[in-house]
């Protein structure tokens, strides 16, 4: 059997902790469409060789034909990937080909919208795992509830940073520095929080958000990787903040660009077969005008509680919320969240500067500079194109951990060659 190469060695890997709890047959078949031309059925045949021994080998069926719908589905997909091979083109496969690793399928998914029937039960959580998930889940549901209250104009903590003006769209510069290695397990909550987040709110068809995905992936990946040239930057490597940096980018700048022209109720096809059902947003959510703020509102809301309680067994030692009020209480806590996310590798260093804002007692600026963040280059790439939101992790979960503090805050954000500054005022 001719060895996969390395860059394949890793894109395995990004997708064991990418789809998290999917079942082992179905992860197996998720991971067989990066090496297997086509789309098929495998079955193992075994005859006997004489005094009870068995000589086997595994065969590869091509699949059934599909549905009408199922195969114009296929026929797109085989146009993005520059192929007349329908027949053998399945969504997944085309999907894990062009490198969609982290906007297939999500880490909690609903019984319902299984894609592999045939799949095993999740594996057992450990107790701790278990009351973790459970204690995310409630927090993510309970701050969803309430999103158009906690996302409107008028509440007293701003998810999305004050507006800068204008500014020339001019593209960024590469990075020329060395930054740090991203955790794998931080990279993998925060993609997967975002692909979540956009999930739950039925912004757009995700099998159309998979195939946008990696159209724009593909339209921009060469051009961004020559930019580093001689330097090779590997698909699927999330701990390389120059992957991280550019999956980051392409999955706002698609969210974007759809919520715009976001319907309310819309087709969603789901499964090998393109199964398709229909979706219908949340009434209070049917503004287009609100989906921004709500989305940062979300994801902040998912990321803190995911840092907070853990995630897949990882702890990111993030402070509890105090409750009370009390603003040096707050602003305490947060020194201790961006230094959660520097030591998971968001940035090189950062730099926490509090001082009084003049106006009373309660009232705190608090001036956060990350040094070689995560994100530097997609954080210039994305105000260039005017997007909102932008991938404003830090900034969206700070917001949520002040909001259960119970102490107001608004920010401001400011991007250079080197750094990202967040500028809060706190009380």
């Amino acid at each position: 059997m001719p060895k996969r190469s390395s860059e394949n060695r890793r894109r395995v890997e990004t997708i064991r902790l990418t789809l998290g709890r999917r079942g082992r047959a179905g992860r197996e078949r998720d991971m067989n469409a990066l090496t297997r031309p086509h789309a098929s059925a495998v079955t193992t045949r075994c005859v006997g060789t004489g005094e009870g021994g068995r000589r086997c080998r595994r065969v590869h069926h091509p699949r059934a034909a599909v549905s009408t719908r199922a195969s114009s589905h296929r026929t797109e997909v085989a146009a993005s990937l520059g192929t007349d091979d329908v027949e053998h083109v399945s969504r997944r496969a085309a999907l894990m080909v062009a490198g969609s690793l982290i906007a297939l399928t999500p880490l909690s998914a609903r019984a319902d919208d299984a894609e592999d029937a045939d799949d095993p039960p999740p594996p057992t959580l450990t107790p701790e795992e278990q009351a973790a998930l459970d204690k995310v889940n409630a927090a993510v549901q309970r701050a969803s509830e309430d999103s158009i209250k906690l996302a409107s104009p008028t509440a007293p903590n701003q998810y999305l940073p004050i507006p800068q003006g204008f500014s020339l769209p001019l593209p960024p510069d590469p990075v020329r520095f060395p930054r740090a290695p991203l955790d794998i397990k931080l990279a993998v909550l925060l993609l997967r929080s975002t692909y979540e987040t956009v999930d739950a709110m039925d912004v757009m068809a995700m099998d159309t958000f998979q195939i946008n995905f990696w159209k724009s992936r593909q339209s921009e990946w060469e051009p961004y990787t020559q930019q580093y040239s001689p330097l090779k930057i590997e698909q699927g490597k999330l701990t390389d903040p120059l992957y991280f940096d550019f999956i980051s980018y392409t999955q706002f700048k698609v969210v974007s660009k759809e919520i715009p022209r976001s319907q309310s109720v819309f087709e969603e096809r789901s499964g090998a077969e393109g199964t398709t059902k229909v979706v219908r947003r949340d009434a209070t959510l049917s503004d287009n005008k609100v989906l921004p703020a709500v989305l940062a509102q979300r994801l902040g809301d998912t990321i803190y509680a995911r840092v907070r309680y853990g995630f897949e067994g990882t702890d990111f030692d993030a402070p509890e919320p105090s409750f009370d009020g009390d603003v040096d209480s707050a602003v305490n806590g947060m020194r201790k969240l961006v230094n959660s996310f520097v030591r998971k590798g968001y940035a090189l260093k950062s730099a926490v500067d509090v001082v009084n804002n003049g106006v009373g007692d309660k009232q705190r600026v608090v001036t956060i500079r990350l040094d070689g963040p995560a994100t530097l280059w997609s954080a210039q790439a994305l105000a260039a194109r005017g997007v909102t939101p932008s991938n404003e992790y830090l900034g969206y979960t700070l917001t949520g951990y002040l909001r259960l503090c119970g102490v107001p805050s608004v920010y401001s954000t400011k991007v250079n060659d080197t750094a990202v500054e967040l500028e809060f005022v706190v009380g």
